[in-house]
């Protein structure tokens, strides 16, 4: 049983995520937003492109065996490492500033889990928006119409994306708005898997071509800055809100596209393997790391005008640190850090 499973395995996603989490880190590090500014569009649709992927509705036999799963896969390891995080964050760290922050002002953090705002570990909005957005699309599958469903996520994300966060802008509780945007790629993930959506079906040129395609946008955005800030950051610029969402949309599938299709070139890569595997633990404690190597190797001189090399050093010894203790915190905290 076992030999099957590992057999079954898509590899290609793990190398996927990998990568994803490589990015993730890239753009939270010294580099920030020159890199994370392209990649911000697509690297959050990916992972939850993957989670609709991954997503198997049918072995619920009822909502609340589907909430219990996720309540376990992704609310305890929010709550986990948000202790992890607080604890780390009094009595190791605080940003200037921020000193006179309180439990109180922690706990309220915790519980709106508002995007951008938990400032003891910002990536962690992530998982209560996951959370959501898996909830929100157990009950649209219910309609049982794929096209239909389709329909309705594309409102929905774009009222959130331009009215809400247009003319209102502030995030609602567990980042409800970002959810109702990001619905749509875990629904495409889940739609591709279940073959609603059939890729296999289309011959070896139209892939191709398609390909080529997505990887000329990915090019056109990193080359033409002007186009990409004007279409990402300027929305209110635009005249037709309805090309800015459907822009949004065609610039993620790009690139979730792009990193994929590399991600089976690249067919067997260990080590962005093996951080896809443990996505979630490099994705919850690298910030955590970061703020370690801030007091030691930030204060040096040898750093100025050498933000890029400083960012890849956080990073592979982000990596190699968090690589050495998946072992120990899965052993002592199975729950928050998953078995497998």
């Amino acid at each position: 049983m076992e030999n099957t499973q590992k057999n079954n395995r898509k590899y290609f996603l793990d190398i996927a995520k990998g990568i994803g989490i490589v990015f993730v880190m890239l753009g939270h590090s010294a580099i920030g937003e020159s890199i994370a500014s392209y990649t911000y569009i697509f690297n959050m649709p990916m992972f939850f492109f993957v989670a609709g992927y991954l997503t198997n509705l049918a072995k619920y036999q009822n909502y609340w065996q589907f909430l219990k799963s996720r309540l376990k896969g992704i609310l305890i390891p929010y709550l986990g490492l948000s202790i992890i995080s607080v604890i780390f964050y009094k009595f190791y760290y605080r940003m200037p500033g921020n000193d006179y922050i309180t439990i109180q002002n922690m706990l309220k953090v915790f519980v709106l889990a508002t995007r951008n705002q938990i400032f003891y570990n910002i990536p962690l909005w992530f998982l209560p928006t996951l959370f959501i957005t898996e909830n929100i699309f157990y009950w649209i599958r219910k309609i049982n119409r794929w096209w239909l469903e389709l329909i309705i996520m594309f409102i929905l994300g774009w009222y959130f994306v331009m009215a809400w966060d247009t003319l209102y802008n502030p995030k609602l509780f567990w980042t409800l708005d970002n959810a109702c945007f990001y619905l749509i790629f875990l629904a495409l993930g889940y739609y591709v898997r279940n073959k609603f959506i059939d890729i296999t079906k289309l011959n070896w040129w139209v892939k191709n071509a398609m390909w080529i395609i997505m990887l000329s946008i990915n090019l056109l955005v990193i080359v033409n800055k002007t186009w990409f800030d004007k279409i990402f950051r300027n929305k209110a610029l635009l005249n037709n809100s309805m090309f800015y969402y459907i822009s949004l949309i065609v610039l993620a599938v790009a690139g979730i596209w792009s990193i994929l299709k590399i991600s089976k070139i690249i067919n067997r890569q260990k080590i962005l393997e093996f951080i896809g595997r443990n996505s979630l633990t490099f994705f919850g404690l690298h910030v955590l790391v970061f703020w370690i190597l801030d007091k030691i190797l930030k204060p040096m001189p040898f750093w100025q005008d050498r933000l890029l090399m400083m960012s890849i050093v956080y990073v592979v010894i982000t990596i190699g640190i968090i690589s050495l203790l998946i072992k120990p915190l899965k052993k002592c905290l199975p729950s928050v850090f998953g078995k497998n």
